[in-house]
């Protein structure tokens, strides 16, 4: 358990650091140029898409397989 747990961990802190990374951008285009909004809808919502798909990485049996051991 204490290595899943670390796994999720920095699946986690992976996770934060992509969707920070996003919305930056987001933002730093709507700043700097002109972001229309449902491009920045369809940015943001790519980003929870993206964190979602790296989470289900949890979920394989691999990940609980070198758990266990």
């Amino acid at each position: 358990m204490i290595a899943l747990s670390r796994r999720t961990r920095r699946v986690v802190t992976a996770n934060l650091i992509i969707a920070a990374t996003f919305i930056t951008v987001l933002v730093i285009w709507d700043l700097v140029g002109q972001l229309p909004l449902p491009l920045g809808v369809a940015g943001h919502e790519a980003s929870t898409v993206i964190v979602g798909l790296n989470e289900l990485r949890l979920l394989r049996n691999t990940a609980w397989n070198r758990a266990a051991r």
